[in-house]
């Protein structure tokens, strides 16, 4: 799937994942593309920002980002943006708004 297929909802985790590094959000955004649905985007990007959270850490440093990131600040972020892609799980698809690119 495309990110553009991504209803409102489940396209605010780009917007919050950029808060929290650039690179989190270039590599959730490129995922969608292994993804069929919405549905499967979000469960894929809750594994890997899980994945993440058990070693941060090691994730700064694949992208050489260590030295210039408080761990920290971006575990706390990270734990927004988990929140938010759980919480749009749970919410329904009809109550998720329209993909921002869908024509009426």
């Amino acid at each position: 799937m495309d990110t553009d297929d991504l209803t409102d909802m489940a396209y605010e985790t780009l917007a919050q994942a950029y808060a929290v590094c650039d690179v989190l959000r270039a590599e959730i955004g490129a995922s969608a593309a292994s993804f069929k649905t919405e549905e499967e985007f979000l469960r894929g990007t809750l594994a890997f920002l899980d994945a993440i959270l058990e070693d941060p850490e090691e994730y700064l440093e694949s992208w050489n980002l260590l030295g210039e990131t408080n761990t920290q600040s971006f575990v706390s972020g990270l734990g927004v943006v988990r929140n938010h892609v759980s919480a749009t799980l749970n919410t329904p698809a009809e109550q998720r708004g329209k993909p921002p690119f869908e024509e009426p």
